[in-house]
Order: C-alpha cells, then structure tokens, then sequence
C-alpha cells in the first residue's frame, strides 16, 4: 500500500542529502538549455531533467533552505514563456513492483474504447491528473502524468510555483502528450480536458491531447454503480483496488494550500498537494487494469434453488 508516512521519509531523506553534499558542476546537454526537460518517447526509460538525476542515485546540487526543490526534487522545463518546475519519479521508488504491472487483459466485449486501448498497447497510453485553484476562471497549477515505459511507470508532475507560470505548464504538457494515442482521466472529458484546453486557449498556447480519450469514470459506474455506494476515485480505490490512504490531505483544502505557497512560499505544506496528485494518478492505472478483467458471471439464484 502507497502509504504518506513512506513518501514523507523518502523526501526528508533526500532533503538530508540535499543539504548535506556540495554543489555538483552542471553539465551542459548539447548545446540545449541546461534546465530543460527533455522528452521521453512513449516506450523508452526516461531521462529527466538533465541538470538532475537524483533518481539514478547520483547525489542532487545542494538547494537554498525553504526551497520547493528541497522537498520535492527535480528540474525545470523550459520554453520562451518561461519555466515550469517538473517532480518526476518511478512507481517503482514507491512500492515493490508486480510482475503483472503493465499486462491488461481483454476487456468486457461491450466496452469498445477499453478494447482500442489494450489493442493499441499500455505504452501508448498517457495518464492525465489536474490541481486547479479551485474556480472556473483559476489556474492549474500541478498536472501529474504517467506512462509505461516497457519495465515500470515514469510519474511526473509538472507545477506553476506561481501564477505566470500555468501558460508553460501548459506549453510543457503539449509536447509530453505528443506520440501518445490515448488520453486516460478519471471524470476527465467533463472536467480535466475541456478546463485544460479553455486554460490554452486563455493565454493562447497551443495544446494538443491525445487523439483518443478513454474516461475511466463511465465505464466504472457501468460496472460498479450497483455494487459501490458510488463510483468516485476513492471509492473505487478502497473497494475495488484495495488501498487505503494514509494522511492524505482533502480534494477541498488543495487550492487554499497552492494559493497559501504562492503568498508565503512555504514549500513542505505542499508535500501532501503532490502525494494526493501522485496517488490519484497511480489509482486510475490500478482502476483500468480492474476493468480489463472479465466481469464474474451472474449467479442464477433460481437454478440455484432446490425445490424437491
């Protein structure tokens, strides 16, 4: 189970490390901006911010006390517009690996989208997660990705440390969508979608999702809806999934604490922002592998029953 107490000693210990060791030199990458992220391929490990490779076990540049790198280490995307800052990790840092991590199973013959994307394979699948600042006309402000690179699932989570820089995590999510075929959100084509493309077109940077979108919120409520209470994420994680979380901060207190950081810049209170991000991307993949299984044949109660 993806327990908060895990990651929080995982990210203090690498605070401890981060404070502890000299700055590294920077190593220039052909010519490119140093702080830019490049683009990992769909199928191919990924190679993070080059300035950064904390995940290969090399030790990080020492950061200023309070900054967010501290906490969360990363690196920068960049682009004209500016920077977005880019926490990325495997599932794998997270919890032991399953053999059967990236194996789906046919799905239920009447769930056609489902059926494509098992057809066209796990890799070509992007995941897709949205923190927004709680309004209509507010900025998303961390987006939180996932893929299967062919061996594990790369997370990344792209954050505006303020408001100027939604335009760019926009711009940074254009091109990590490029050479995916299927989008994958949970209530996504009501919310996450149509809010992130209204956001583009708002500061009039281009965006282009994946071609396909498959909205794994439509086909648990057909499959679910007369079993569960309801067919929200967490429900679905609890019952379905069976994870439970631990210290999870509340969907509802997410923008006051984005809003809180931008004001004080305290960046350890947004710990638990990322970890609840984290875990909602991680569930949508644990909640797809549950809807491509068959479905367990309905009992017939009255051939069931002896009348003799």
């Amino acid at each position: 189970m993806l327990g908060s107490d895990l990651l929080r000693d995982r990210l203090a210990g690498l605070a401890r490390i981060r404070r502890a060791v000299d700055a590294v030199p920077e190593i220039p990458a052909d010519g490119a901006a140093e702080s830019e992220l490049e683009p990992t391929p769909p199928g191919t490990a990924p190679r993070g911010p080059r300035r950064r490779s904390w995940w290969l076990g090399e030790p990080a540049p020492a950061a200023d006390a309070g900054r967010l790198e501290e906490f969360l280490p990363g690196g920068e995307w960049r682009d004209e517009r500016g920077a977005v800052y880019v926490h990325e990790r495997l599932r794998s840092e997270m919890e032991r690996p399953e053999l059967d991590w990236g194996l789906l199973q046919t799905p239920p013959e009447d769930e056609e989208d489902l059926a494509a994307l098992v057809a066209g394979g796990l890799g070509r699948a992007w995941f897709l997660d949205l923190e927004t600042g709680g309004l209509a006309a507010s900025p998303v402000f961390l987006a939180g990705t996932m893929h299967w690179n062919g061996t594990d699932f790369v997370l990344r989570q792209y954050f505006a440390r303020h408001y100027g820089e939604e335009a760019t995590l926009i711009g940074a999510l254009h091109e990590a969508a490029r050479g995916f075929e299927t989008l994958v959100t949970f209530n996504g084509k009501s919310y996450d979608a149509p809010f992130l493309l209204g956001r583009a077109a708002v500061h009039g940077v281009k965006l282009e999702l994946p071609p396909k979108h498959v909205d794994l919120l439509h086909p648990s409520r057909r499959r679910w809806k007369l079993e569960l209470p309801d067919c929200k994420l967490q429900t679905l994680e609890r019952h379905v999934c069976r994870r439970r979380r631990s210290g999870d901060v509340p969907s509802a207190e997410v923008p006051s604490l984005y809003h809180d950081f931008v004001r004080r810049g305290d960046p350890y209170r947004l710990v638990p922002v990322f970890h609840h991000n984290l875990l909602d991307v991680i569930t949508m993949g644990e909640i797809l592998k549950s809807l491509c299984t068959p479905r367990p044949p309905r009992r017939n109660w009255f051939e069931e029953l002896d009348f003799a």
